[in-house]
């Protein structure tokens, strides 16, 4: 376990500190106050106790925005300027008295909820496991400090029902991290310091494309001009990779289509779908890339092949649509990360793409103008 510093304790949820206090052997620390309890634990742990630290409730948490889900309609949040009601409260200060802890409400853990959800890390430090067809349910900043958490981490634990005044079910411990088991620690890589290499692994394409391959973490753009069909190309795309039964994991991001195509993407994918039409708060938008492509690094970062799809980059602001879309590689330690993004007229992602797309405007089907499209090292995928 990671030293917590007093202020990362005297902002952490009762249920969480006591969790802490059980791991370190301290005894009869149900019958202690708050204040004396985060003491204990700082005291123990080698810490000052006098380290000055503001008292739980004095910041106000960020709203978390939700990656939106084309399966369930989007709940409506509240104004950034209004009193916190996303997150769950912050216990009572030491001189208060102790409320009851997240595992003290009468249930026992055979009866409990397990939930299970993707990690989306908020700006302050807590987190919120995004699920598809459940709440999201909170996770606290000492949670995700002391199990070394990422976003994008598939996470696994029992959780508690929101108390009065919150809004959110509350994770009550981690018990499992992307299919492991969360104690011990695993050692973990990360996905930056990896060592990028060119791709050698060909995956499936359209017939269409044919003459233009692309590999397991390349970064392929889908150039054109409106109407040029770089949707339904890139549905062919979704329909060749999956079409062909691998353990390659695909998902789809939908930044800023016309609603007609986010229906025919959510029935015709037959994968993974988030995002919204161009109707829908861009900032829902770039939130639902920025957690495909974070998902990926994980899977990539274990060995495994990911690919995102994102229809379109041009929608998304520029410095983080070029973060997004050079993401995408294949390491030499294993695993990749694809990146399969329509860029609108943009010339910036064609210059750094390993494979570039050019699509001819006016036709009913997709046309690619092979004079200015192309594979880097293409000789390496065979």
């Amino acid at each position: 376990m990671s030293v917590l510093q007093r202020k990362e304790l005297d902002d952490s949820p009762l249920a969480d500190i006591h969790a802490i206090a059980s791991e370190l052997g301290i005894e009869g620390y149900r019958g202690l106050r708050r204040g004396d309890l985060v003491a204990a634990i700082v005291k123990v742990q080698g810490g000052d106790d006098d380290a000055p630290g503001e008292q739980p409730g004095t910041e106000v948490e960020e709203k978390p925005r939700r990656a939106r889900s084309r399966r369930k309609p989007k709940a409506k949040e509240s104004k950034a300027e209004e009193p916190e009601a996303d997150a769950p409260k912050a216990e009572a200060v030491a001189d208060e008295p102790e409320q009851p802890s997240g595992d003290d409400d009468g249930i026992d853990d055979a009866d409990r909820e397990t939930a299970t959800g993707i990690l989306d890390v908020q700006p302050n430090g807590s987190g919120f496991l995004r699920r598809d067809d459940a709440p999201d349910v909170y996770v606290s900043p000492a949670q995700i400090r002391r199990c070394e958490l990422r976003a994008g981490d598939e996470i696994s634990g029992p959780v508690r029902p929101p108390r009065r005044n919150e809004r959110y079910p509350s994770l009550i411990r981690v018990e499992q991290i992307n299919g492991k088991d969360a104690e011990p620690l695993e050692q973990r890589t990360h996905f930056d310091d990896m060592t990028p290499v060119h791709p050698t692994e060909r995956l499936a394409s359209p017939g269409s494309l044919d003459g233009l391959p692309f590999g397991k973490g390349s970064r392929v753009a889908v150039a054109g001009p409106p109407g040029a069909g770089a949707t339904r190309l890139l549905r062919e795309v979704v329909a060749a990779l999956t079409k062909k039964k691998s353990d390659v994991t695909v998902a789809v991001v939908l930044a800023g289509v016309r609603p007609e195509e986010v229906t025919e993407w959510a029935r015709e994918a037959g994968v993974s779908v988030s995002g919204g039409s161009f109707d829908e708060s861009a900032d829902d938008r770039a939130q639902a890339a920025q957690l495909a492509v974070e998902r990926a690094k994980r899977v990539a970062e274990r060995g495994g092949d990911a690919i995102v799809v994102i229809d379109s980059l041009e929608t998304i602001d520029p410095n983080l649509a070029r973060t997004l879309f050079g993401a995408g590689r294949n390491l030499e330690e294993g695993g990749s990360l694809t990146v399969f993004a329509a860029v609108g007229e943009t010339a910036a992602h064609l210059r750094v793409a390993s494979t570039r797309i050019v699509l001819e405007g006016g036709g009913s089907e997709p046309q690619v103008a092979a004079d200015r499209s192309g594979t880097q090292r293409a000789d390496l995928l065979g």
